[in-house]
This record gives C-alpha cells, structure tokens and sequence, in this order.
C-alpha cells in the first residue's frame, strides 16, 4: 500500500477515508472541530523516526509513523477533560485507538493510531495470553504493507503479513516461520513452496468476505457505577437510562471504561 498525502502530513488510505469519516461525524455533532496534525513524509522512515520519534519516543521497530498510520487530534474547547471525551466518542468508534489508556489530559493525550486491518492481530495476541507481542506485531505488518519495514527477516514477515490480511492467524509477526505458519500456509495450499513463491501467492490473494449475520442487540447494565462505551465496527451503542443498548450487525469492538 503505498501512502497518500493528507493536508501536509502521509497517511495510508484507510486512514485517510477514517479521518473523513471523523471530520464528518464532528461537523453532525455540531460543536466541534477536529484539529489535524499528522506525520510529514520526511519522517516515514527509519532514519526520519531516528532523528524525530515524535510523541511516543518509540524506536522505529515499535512506531507507527513510518506505516501513515499515527496522527495527532485534538478538539478546543473550554473544558480539556470535556474535550477529551468528546474526542474519544467520535474517534473510538471509526477505529481510532488512543495511545492514552484514559481519556486524560497529558502530553500524549492527543496521539491516536489507526490500525485498520491489524488490529485483529493485536486481538488474537491478546486472546492467546500475548498481549506483550500485540504492538510489536501491529507495527511490523503495518510496515510490512505500507513497504516501510527496514528491519530483518522482511520476506518472512511478510508472508506473515498476507497471513494476518487474509484472516489466517499465525502468531506473531516476528519472522520466525514456525509451525503456525507452516501449517497456516499448508491449509492455503501453499505448502512446500519455497518462501519467496509462496510470499508472491499470498500477495496475489484476495480477503475474502466475510459471512452475513444476523443483527443482535442486548444491554449492558450497571447500577449505580458510571460507564463510558466506545464502539467500532458493526457494533453500535446507544446510551439509555442506566447504561447502553447494543446492536450487533457484524465484527468490531466494544470497549467499556468504568468508574472514575
């Protein structure tokens, strides 16, 4: 995926149709404006994220700047704390994932990532008991597709990546072609093939759709605590009287901050 321009920053094209899809959302909200700040080209490389690292001061091995997948937001308003949740309830539920764990005014509190496709497999990892390789993952196969990955092992990384695209799950993306994968790419029927063959199969395989669902709807319900509910993907929240109304129309995300 080759990255785009985006006012005077690069991003990659999903992150782009999101931070249209946000500006959006916060001129229907109608009190808000969306500040934009995000990564110029000059810093989606290695050598750009070495000499400026930006927000995260991570190592270009752990960022997300060099995959056009970090940007900067921000809504002025009188209140920070306010202004942070507003953010938060427009941002979250398009994708937007906060390097922040709270809605919290610090020096990071306006640094979001748009993981698009791999945020699946920071949920896998999770699932598994791996949180720890969650974001190393994330940031390899956002490389690896942006074509940004200077590091080791870019092939078997890659072939990781196309994996992690086309729904297969096969572990981390540490370039270690082990018996996940092995056996990720003999259920392709890739298997045999030698690395740089099966690396231009993958590359040439479509993601399939994924199957029809019915729509389901539940409640989440928790008296006399306060709740906050962000929501992506098919699925949706409405706030009631004492917590939120939930309508399921396919995968996303659901995430639900309780208390002070």
């Amino acid at each position: 995926m080759n990255l785009i321009a985006y006012r005077s920053s690069v991003v990659t094209q999903d992150t782009y149709e999101a931070m249209r899809r946000l500006e959006i959302a916060a001129k229907d909200e109608g009190s808000s404006v969306i500040q934009y700040e995000g990564v110029h080209r000059s810093s989606c490389s290695w050598r750009g994220v070495e000499d400026e690292p930006g927000p995260t001061e991570l190592p270009p091995p752990f960022s997300m700047r060099p995959a056009g997948r970090e940007v900067y937001l921000r809504v002025e308003v009188d209140d920070p704390l306010r202004g942070l949740a507003l953010l938060w309830s427009l941002a979250v539920p398009l994708g937007f994932m906060p390097w922040d764990r709270y809605p919290l005014p610090s020096p990071t509190s306006h640094v979001f990532h748009y993981p698009g496709p791999w945020s699946s497999v920071g949920d896998f990892l999770h699932g598994e008991g791996r949180g720890h390789l969650s974001w190393p993952s994330m940031c390899v196969a956002a490389q690896c597709e942006a074509g940004t990955w200077e590091g080791d092992r870019l092939s078997e990384r890659s072939v990781q990546t196309h994996l992690h695209r086309l729904g297969i799950h096969c572990g981390p993306v540490d370039g270690q072609i082990g018996t996940l994968t092995l056996s990720s790419l003999k259920a392709l029927g890739l298997g045999g093939m030698g690395l740089e063959e099966a690396l231009e199969a993958l590359t040439r395989m479509k993601v399939p759709k994924p199957p029809a669902m019915d729509r389901q709807r539940g409640h989440v319900v928790l008296n006399d605590v306060s709740m906050e509910a962000f929501s992506s993907g098919g699925v949706h929240t409405v706030r009631t009287r004492n917590g939120y109304s939930l309508t399921v129309d396919g995968p996303g995300r659901l995430v639900l901050m309780v208390g002070d």
